[in-house]
């Protein structure tokens, strides 16, 4: 749990701060259209088989969010809170799979053990959760823009990743593409959270570190139905664990 250095704590802060900044600049200029982006040249039709912690992210209650606010302000909220959720994908080594647009699907894992990519999945949340408190919340309270919660599912299983699509002329029309039920059970436990709630599924449980690591901030929250893990009743879990401001290597 060494990664949340002082210095990547100012990083984070620092990313969050200059992208308020660009938002409010270029939200001056928003230009009538703009093109599609161009995905890069790969390969079609082809599989690979992983063990990957999947996770969910989404903004509760968007679309009354969006009521209650102007487009403009939600945009604001949008280019300050995706953008970051996305760079801690890439900061945990992961790797984004959808922007879903008022979320993210992301996983993690491929190449480590099982107990690394758990804990890597971890401790992103608990990251975003803080840079959500400590940084994107307080400059939307800073710009009178509505403040945002979020909820999350993951889950721990057996994954293929595929780029899926076709090529028209020189575009190409594709995308990768997680096929896993832990992906399906990683979208419902995403559905069942709550405000500022974190489900995770028994895979996740058993190969987290519960004595020195993350793990300890997994709670049992009771039985998953219509599941089973290893041929047993699945169970879901509350993530509660969040960085501190006062101490790197504490935790809450």
């Amino acid at each position: 749990m060494g990664w949340f250095s002082d210095s990547k704590k100012e990083d984070i802060e620092e990313r969050i701060t200059e992208r308020a900044d660009t938002i409010e600049e270029r939200h001056d200029h928003i230009p009538r259209g703009r093109t599609t982006p161009r995905l890069d040249s790969l390969s079609l039709h082809s599989a690979k088989r992983y063990r990957l912690g999947m996770i969910f992210i989404d903004i509760n209650d968007f679309s009354g969010y969006m009521s209650r606010n102007d487009d403009e302000d939600t945009l604001f909220m949008l280019n300050l809170f995706i953008p970051e959720a996305m760079e801690l994908v890439r900061d945990f080594e992961g790797k984004l799979e959808k922007n879903t647009g008022d979320g993210i699907l992301a996983y993690f894992g491929a190449g480590d053990s099982d107990q690394e990519a758990v804990e890597n999945l971890l401790e992103y949340i608990a990251t975003l959760k803080w840079a959500l408190a400590n940084h994107i919340n307080p400059i939307l309270e800073e710009e009178n823009i509505e403040t945002i919660s979020i909820s999350g599912g993951a889950a721990y299983d057996l994954v293929h990743i595929s780029r899926i699509g076709a090529h028209s002329g020189n575009q190409q029309m594709n995308r990768l593409t997680a096929v896993s039920t832990g992906a399906n059970i990683a979208s419902e436990l995403e559905d069942m959270a709550g405000t500022n709630e974190y489900f995770v599924n028994d895979g996740i449980y058993q190969y987290s570190d519960k004595e020195n690591g993350w793990g300890q901030f997994v709670h049992d929250r009771g039985v998953h139905t219509g599941y089973l893990w290893a041929d047993e009743t699945a169970h879901y879990y509350n993530f509660s664990g969040i960085w501190t401001d006062t101490d790197t290597e504490n935790l809450e």
